[in-house]
């Protein structure tokens, strides 16, 4: 029985992650993939297989450089969509200047809602002009304070840096800094579910005490695993479906674009 009284279906969720649009639409990154293009090429995909659903969570890094015409770009995007989008900053975003330009219409940056048995928070753990992340202590107390008010619904917790090590030196070297803070207050508060990260441009799932720890494909360009350095890996860009279950159960997958995808990319 849901909160409200009623058995309810399963809240549908879609994840992206590090996004990385360019000032100008047509740059690209340094592997030469288009990410505005990506982009548009994920979120058709999205529409065709995953409609409907009831939120997209953006985790970070929605800019490259943060300049207000990348997000102006994404606002026009993400307001065409027919469900609500909810975006949290990365190390590459400018977050006030995202929240500025981004937030209204279709496109929240509120860091709390409550749809049905969930409480989900969106918290900012972008250290200005660092890569590495930290949840300072009004993110911390957010957190615990929001937890403690809602003590009888499930939780999930998104934010852009990895909490865990992924088996990367140079990843690991720039994931979330101050994760066992945040592990000290989750560890008190049994409904906590899940965690969703972006920032590895990688999927990631992994269980740690009972918690499910997700991370997302980016949208543009994956990272290969466990390697010293940074590796532009093979795969396609990709997204994360989730259904968030009355009882707190997860179930999860990550879809990737076809590899045979017309990406465009730059001349050579």
């Amino acid at each position: 029985m849901s909160l409200t009284g009623l058995t309810a279906r399963p809240l549908r969720v879609l994840q992206i992650s590090d996004l990385h649009l360019c000032p100008d639409p047509g740059d690209v990154m340094g592997s030469g993939v288009d990410t505005d293009d990506s982009l548009a090429q994920v979120l058709d995909r999205v529409q065709q297989r995953e409609h409907p659903l009831d939120l997209m969570m953006v985790s970070g890094d929605l800019a490259h450089t943060p300049e207000a015409g990348a997000y102006r770009r994404l606002r026009r995007t993400f307001n065409r969509l027919p469900w609500p989008v909810h975006c949290l900053p990365g190390n590459h975003d400018d977050p006030d200047l995202m929240e500025d330009t981004l937030a209204g219409d279709n496109i929240d940056c509120r860091k709390v809602l409550i749809r049905g048995d969930w409480l989900i928070l969106l918290l900012d753990s972008v250290v200005p002009g660092e890569s590495a992340g930290r949840l300072d202590d009004h993110e911390l107390a957010l957190l615990e304070e929001t937890l403690s008010r809602h003590p009888a619904r499930n939780a999930l917790i998104c934010l852009h840096h990895p909490v865990i090590p992924l088996g990367s030196a140079w990843m690991d070297r720039i994931g979330l800094a101050n994760a066992q803070d945040l592990f000290q207050v989750i560890d008190a508060h049994p409904k906590v579910r899940g965690i969703l990260f972006g920032h590895a441009h990688r999927e990631v799932d992994e269980m740690r005490h009972g918690v499910r720890l997700l991370g997302a494909p980016s949208t543009g360009v994956q990272f290969a695993p466990h390697t010293p350095e940074p590796r532009v890996d093979d795969l396609p860009p990709g997204y994360r479906h989730l259904e968030l279950h009355g009882d707190g159960r997860i179930q999860t997958r990550v879809e990737y674009l076809p590899q045979q995808a017309g990406l465009r990319r730059q001349a050579s």
